[in-house]
């Protein structure tokens, strides 16, 4: 799953500064400015008691700051917000002087407030093509804030279902065959079947599971292979088959037993967003 394109995000708050007023005093302050905050932007804070009053106090007046250059702000391009670097085009280098250039391209990016993440294992070439074609000359607020970053993710322009599906795939058996590993109702469909395709609640499907995991005193997940992977982008559809070893316990102290099992995966891309699939049927003997 992709979380964000081209959002802004707070990274790791810096040291804590020394106090310059008492506890009391700064949530007081707080207080106020979220208040302040609310009368002229809108919206409500939800937020936790265990954060200090001096470090939410810091992050309140990044938020107010970030306002008030963003009303005044307008767009720029990523290479005018980067400074505009020099740099050399994709065909005129060699392998060994792409991967130099691309580091150096990407060191400025961060040092200016951009970041670019490639979640799928991509050719350096063409990840510094996409920087210096695409990304360079895509629009963002003009708006510069210590600590903000942009951050970008490749595939969010240039989607890769087969990771996507490789991906949901993962984390489906991560679930199953890992006891005791939450199911995130996020990686599958509202429209489940069971193995003989017919209608099956996320309740449901969690209770086979528990009730596979039942027989034993614990199960790992040893590894997995794919034997097959085919995705029909039109039609938004896809399709794994997997080899899966998995380690049983049948009671604690005793020796975990090594066991094989083939799993099927049927998926289909979410209607919210491209680049997000899920599972909308397992069949597999254990469940």
């Amino acid at each position: 799953m992709y979380y964000c394109n081209s959002i802004y995000y707070l990274q790791s708050m810096a040291k804590r500064k020394r106090k310059k007023k008492s506890t009391e005093e700064l949530g007081t302050e707080n207080e106020l400015m979220k208040l302040k905050m609310m009368a002229e932007f809108g919206g409500n804070f939800v937020g936790s008691d265990d954060i200090p009053p001096d470090v939410e106090n810091q992050f309140l007046k990044q938020i107010i700051n970030f306002h008030k250059q963003h009303e005044s702000s307008g767009l720029t391009t990523v290479y005018k917000f980067i400074g505009e670097p020099e740099y050399n085009h994709v065909n005129d280098m060699s392998d060994k002087e792409i991967v130099k250039e691309l580091k150096r391209l990407t060191k400025i990016m961060e040092k200016n407030g951009v970041s670019l993440s490639v979640l799928a294992e991509t050719p350096k070439r063409e990840i510094y093509r996409f920087v210096t074609e695409e990304l360079f000359k895509h629009e963002i607020e003009n708006v510069k804030v210590k600590g903000w970053v942009n951050q970008f993710i490749y595939e969010e322009f240039h989607p890769n279902p087969e990771y996507d599906v490789k991906n949901a795939v993962y984390y489906s058996l991560q679930a199953i065959f890992n006891k005791g590993t939450a199911l995130y109702e996020e990686h599958y469909s509202e429209e489940m079947k069971d193995s003989l395709g017919l209608s099956l609640d996320m309740e449901e499907f969690k209770e086979k599971i528990e009730s596979f995991w039942s027989s034993f005193n614990n199960v790992k997940l040893d590894q997995y292979d794919f034997v097959k992977v085919e995705i029909d982008k039109d039609a938004g559809i896809g399709h794994a088959l997997c080899n899966v070893s998995y380690k049983t316990q049948s009671a604690k102290g005793k020796k975990f037993r090594t066991e094989s099992i083939v799993v099927e995966f049927y998926l289909e891309r979410s209607k919210m967003m491209e680049s997000w699939w899920e599972i909308s049927r397992v069949v597999c003997d254990i469940l």
